[in-house]
C-alpha cells in the first residue's frame, strides 16, 4: 500500500461513512455499560437511506450477535497485534488505511482496517478477508504483498506490503495535461527511473503498464479477477516499479460489494460494461482488461472517457455509449495506441483481447514503437465504421456522440436500442441526430424528428420532411403530409400529393383546392376525366415542371 492520500481516498471532513462509525461504536458502548438506548434517536441522526443498514446493524448489537469496538479510536500510538499505528494515509468506503511499524520484524506495513461499522455484519468481514486470500494465492513482482490478517480489539485489519512511491492517479494530477515525455512523468512521479530521453509518454505509460498487464494475467490464471482496476490502485515503488494493489473485490460471483450506506464499492468510471449492469451479466477477467484500457485511455487524453452527473448516469453511458475515440481528445497520441484502446473497450468482452497478456504484448509493442496487433485487428476508418454500424443495428442499447463539434453541438450523436424500465425519453442532438425516441439535428432520425431534413414517426423539417406524421416548410412525405410540398396519405399544402389532398393545389383520389386534379376532385379549376381545361393543365405542368401526358387535351 502506498503513501499517496489518493489511496484509497484522501482524508477529508467526516463523512456519512465515518458518522456511522462513530454512531455504531456509541451505541455498543451504551449497550456495554448496560445503558441500552433508543435506536430512533440514532436512526434520526443519519439521511433516509443509510437508516436501513445502520438499524441492522443496532439490532445485532441489541441481540448481542455482534460488538463494535466501540469508543476505542484508532490514533498513532495504539498497538492492534505486533503492529503500532503511526499516522493515517487514507480511507475509503469499506475501510482505513494507517501506516504502521511491524514490532517484530522493525519495518513498516500499510495495515489496512475494515470499518468498524461493516464489521458487525458476518459478510463484511468475509469480504475484506477475500482479499487476504486472493492475495496469498498470487506470487508476482508487480502484485502488492500481504504480510498478516488478523482481528485485535474488535478490529478487523490486513498486513500489506508498504509502498513509498505515489499511485499513477496522483502522478497523473500533477503531470497536467501538456506535457507529453517520459522525463516529465519521471518529474511528476519523483522517480528518476521512469525518464528516458527518447520516450515520448505514449511509450513510457505502456512501458510502466504492461508489467501491470502481466500481474493481472498471472493473478488470472490463479482464478482471481481484481475487478477495480484503477490508477488509484496502480503504485509506484521508489526504483519506478509498478505494483497493483487492493484486491478487496476480486471475486467469481456477479455479486456487487456493498457498504453499508448501500453503495457500490469500486469506482464507476473504470467499471466495464458487464459490471456497469450491476450482476445482470457475468464478468469475468476480461473486465480487468476493459478497465485497464479506461485507465490507459485517462493517462493519454488526461480525461476519462464516461463522466456524469451521479453513478447512475455513468454507468448508463457505460452499458449503451461508445467511447470517444482517444485521438479526437489527444492528437499526439498514435493510431496503434488509439487501436489498443479501442479494443480494451469493446461493448462486447468478445470483442477485448482475448487475456491481459495479449494485451501486455501490445503494450510491450507501444512502449517500443511497434506496431501492434490490435492495430492490425480494427483495420481501418471504413473497417471501423462498418463494425459500429453492425453494433447500431443489432437492436442492443448503443449510443455514440462524437467528441468533435461545431457551434457547440456534436457532429454526429446516434442513440438506438429499447429504452430501459423507468429509463427518461432519450434525445439525441447533433448535426447528424438519430435516435428512437427524440432527435434534434441538422439531419435529424428518430421517433420524433426535428431538423431542416427530418425523417421519423413524427418528423418536422424545415426543407425535408418524411414520416408517419410530417410535417415541412418545404418538401414533406407521410401518412400525413403538411408542407408547401406535401406528399401522403392525407397530404394538407400549398400543392398537395395525396390519397386526400387539400391545397391550393391538389392532386389526389380526393383532391380539394383552387386548383384540383384526381378522380374527385373539387374546386375553382378542376381536372379530372370528364373536366380538364387549358388554363388547369397548364398551372399543373408550370408547377410541376413536365408533360402531363395522362391529362393531354384534345383539340377541338
Amino acid at each position: 500500500m502506498s503513501t499517496d492520500p489518493t489511496h484509497p481516498g484522501q482524508r477529508a471532513e467526516p463523512g456519512l461513512d465515518d458518522r456511522l462509525d462513530a454512531l455504531v461504536a456509541e451505541y455498543s458502548d451504551r449497550v456495554a455499560a448496560g445503558r441500552p438506548p433508543e435506536r430512533g434517536p440514532y436512526l434520526a441522526r443519519v439521511p433516509a437511506e443509510a437508516r436501513a443498514g445502520l438499524e441492522r446493524c443496532l439490532k445485532m448489537i441489541d441481540a448481542g450477535l455482534a460488538t463494535a469496538p466501540g469508543a476505542l479510536a484508532l490514533a498513532p500510538g495504539l498497538v492492534l497485534g505486533r503492529y503500532e499505528l503511526l499516522r493515517e494515509l487514507g480511507r475509503g468506503g469499506m475501510a482505513l488505511v494507517w501506516l504502521a511499524r511491524d514490532r517484530e520484524l522493525r519495518r513498516p506495513v500499510a495495515l489496512k482496517i475494515l470499518r468498524p461499522g461493516l464489521a458487525l455484519e458476518a459478510s463484511h468481514v468475509d469480504r475484506f478477508r477475500r482479499e487476504a486470500l486472493a492475495i496469498a494465492r498470487l506470487r508476482h513482482p508487480n502484485i502488492v504483498q500481504i504480510h498478516d490478517v488478523g482481528t485485535e480489539r474488535g478490529f478487523h485489519y490486513l498486513a500489506m506490503e508498504f509502498v513509498e512511491g505515489p499511485s499513477l492517479a496522483r502522478v497523473l494530477e500533477a503531470l497536467g495535461r501538456e506535457r507529453w515525455s517520459a522525463e516529465e512523468l519521471a518529474r511528476a512521479a519523483a522517480i528518476p527511473a521512469l525518464g528516458r530521453r527518447e520516450r515520448s509518454l505514449e511509450q513510457a505509460l505502456a512501458a510502466l503498464l504492461a508489467p501491470v498487464a502481466e500481474a493481472l494475467a498471472a493473478a488470472h490464471a490463479a482464478g482471481v479477477v481484481h475487478r477495480d482496476v484503477k490508477p488509484s490502485n496502480i503504485l509506484l515503488r521508489a526504483d519506478g516499479t509498478p505494483v497493483i494493489a487492493d484486491f478487496g473485490l476480486a471475486k467469481s460471483d456477479g455479486d456487487p460489494a456493498l457498504s453499508m450506506t448501500g453503495d457500490t464499492l469500486g469506482t464507476p468510471y473504470y467499471m466495464s460494461p458487464e459490471q456497469a449492469w450491476l450482476s445482470h451479466l457475468s464478468v469475468d477477467h476480461r473486465t480487468d482488461v476493459y478497465s485497464l484500457g479506461v485507465v490507459l485511455f485517462e493517462a493519454l487524453a488526461r480525461e476519462r472517457p464516461f463522466e456524469g452527473r451521479n453513478v447512475l448516469e455513468v454507468f448508463e453511458k457505460i452499458r449503451t455509449a461508445l467511447p470517444p475515440g482517444l485521438r479526437t481528445l489527444e492528437r499526439r497520441a498514435s493510431r496503434d495506441a488509439e487501436a489498443v484502446v479501442e479494443q480494451c473497450m469493446a461493448r462486447s468482452a468478445d470483442g477485448r483481447y482475448a487475456d491481459a497478456r495479449a494485451l501486455a504484448e501490445d503494450l510491450g509493442a507501444l512502449a517500443e514503437g511497434r506496431p501492434t496487433a490490435a492495430r492490425a485487428r480494427l483495420g481501418g476508418g471504413l473497417r471501423r465504421a462498418w463494425s459500429q454500424f453492425g453494433l447500431w443495428r443489432s437492436g442492443v442499447p448503443y449510443e455514440y456522440r462524437s467528441h468533435r463539434t461545431w457551434l457547440g453541438l456534436p457532429l454526429v450523436h446516434v442513440i438506438s436500442g429499447p429504452r430501459q424500465p423507468g429509463q427518461p425519453r432519450r434525445m439525441a442532438r447533433g448535426w447528424f441526430a438519430s435516435s428512437t425516441d427524440v432527435a434534434v439535428g441538422v439531419i435529424a432520425g428518430g421517433r420524433v424528428a426535428i431538423g431542416v431534413i427530418a425523417c421519423g414517426g413524427v418528423s418536422l423539417g424545415l426543407l425535408f420532411s418524411w414520416g408517419g406524421l410530417a410535417l415541412g416548410a418545404l418538401l414533406s412525405f407521410g401518412g400525413i403530409s403538411i408542407a408547401a410540398f406535401p406528399f401522403g396519405g392525407v397530404a394538407a399544402g400549398y400543392l398537395a400529393f395525396g390519397g386526400v389532398a387539400l391545397g391550393y393545389g391538389a392532386v389526389g383520389g380526393f383532391a380539394r383546392g383552387v386548383y384540383a386534379m384526381g378522380g374527385d376532385a373539387a374546386g375553382q379549376h378542376v381536372i379530372t376525366e370528364g373536366a380538364r381545361t387549358l388554363d388547369e393543365h397548364e398551372f399543373f405542368e408550370g408547377v410541376l415542371g413536365f408533360d402531363l401526358p395522362w391529362f393531354r387535351l384534345d383539340s377541338p
